[in-house]
């Protein structure tokens, strides 16, 4: 670790709408991702415009995809341990990883020696090899000490790097007037956001009858995964990549206020279902929460309406949209919860 030499932080005052909480907007996975574009001189337009990608929510991977940048991964669920040579070597050269801990690992975490969860990202910024310490960035962490953590590098912590990933600029900054930015985009996504909105539509009708039999833990936890960690960070870049409100076209302030909304619902939604996981009785609370998707539903509707006034095309209807989205919901179960704990 270079003590002295500069390193990402997590700055809410530079960020992308960090207001109460890291999740104003973004995942901890963009957080990381954010912090390393900032880091590489980007500002917070160019950080949208670059963490921007299709408005697709049955297809778009929030971990992955997207418009201005590359996140590249290595995962050994087997055996976390061996990533950690990666990870030191990274981080001696001054380049941060971040990491999906297996918080089956994590020293403190709620989760410790009870279930395999990989649902939290960090980023990784120092490495101390004369103490054994790595240092990360968590969005869950102690603001009064920069969000900071720092990690004893024992044998039994090594196991718990099964997922990392470098973050890497894969061009200039995108600089179009908004106007130009989003009609080159429009009809696109337009048609994507109608399909998605349709698939999600039936995801909760049957997450709704689950609900009433008692919801489990797994597909509980990937809803939140589904609309807080990815449904949400796509409409709040949606808005925020088409620049401030001062100065937008009626058109393209619509579609960027019903965005905000949209995204504002998914919020809800998201952080009502991480509350309940940890109630006393969560399948009892479940129902309620689910109640939520129906503003969610109704405000992506209002968002789809107002790109199509400003100009865009739902296109024809996509039979399939339905069923990829919940082959991606089970890849989500999977992925995050892969030791198939009781459903």
């Amino acid at each position: 670790m270079t003590g002295t030499a500069a390193v990402p932080r997590f700055d809410p005052g530079a960020a992308l709408g960090w207001g109460d909480r890291a999740l104003d907007g973004l995942n901890c996975v963009l957080r990381c991702v954010e912090a390393v574009l900032r880091f590489r001189g980007l500002p917070p337009p160019a950080v949208a415009r670059a963490l921007n990608g299709p408005l697709d929510p049955v297809g778009r991977d929030l971990a992955r995809d997207f418009d201005g940048c590359r996140v590249t991964y290595r995962t050994a669920f087997d055996d976390g341990a061996r990533n950690v040579p990666f990870v030191l070597e990274r981080l001696a050269a001054g380049e941060p990883v971040m990491v999906l801990p297996d918080r089956y690992h994590l020293p403190g975490d709620v989760y410790e020696g009870r279930f395999h969860f990989h649902d939290h990202a960090v980023l990784a910024v120092g490495w101390s090899p004369a103490d054994g310490v790595v240092t990360v960035l968590d969005t869950d962490a102690d603001p009064a000490d920069g969000f900071r953590r720092r990690w004893t590098l024992t044998p039994a912590l090594r196991a718990l790097f099964t997922w990392v990933g470098t973050v890497a600029a894969t061009g200039p900054p995108d600089e179009r007037d908004p106007a130009e930015y989003l009609a080159g985009r429009l009809d696109r996504d337009t048609a994507l956001l109608s399909a998605g909105a349709r698939a999600l539509r039936g995801l909760f009708d049957e997450l709704d009858g689950l609900a009433a039999r008692g919801l489990g833990p797994v597909p509980a936890r990937a809803l939140h995964v589904l609309v807080l960690g990815d449904l949400q960070p796509q409409l709040f870049l949606y808005a925020h990549a088409l620049g401030p409100p001062d100065g937008l076209s009626p058109a393209v302030a619509a579609v960027r206020t019903a965005a905000l909304d949209a995204r504002l619902r998914a919020k809800r939604l998201g952080t009502a279902l991480i509350a309940a996981h940890e109630q006393p009785d969560p399948p009892a609370v479940y129902p309620r929460v689910l109640a939520l998707g129906r503003p969610l539903l109704a405000a992506l509707d209002r968002l789809r309406e107002a790109m199509v006034a400003a100009g865009g095309r739902e296109g024809p209807p996509d039979p399939g949209a339905a069923d990829r989205l919940r082959a991606r919901f089970a890849r989500i179960e999977e992925t995050c919860f892969p030791v198939g704990e009781a459903r």
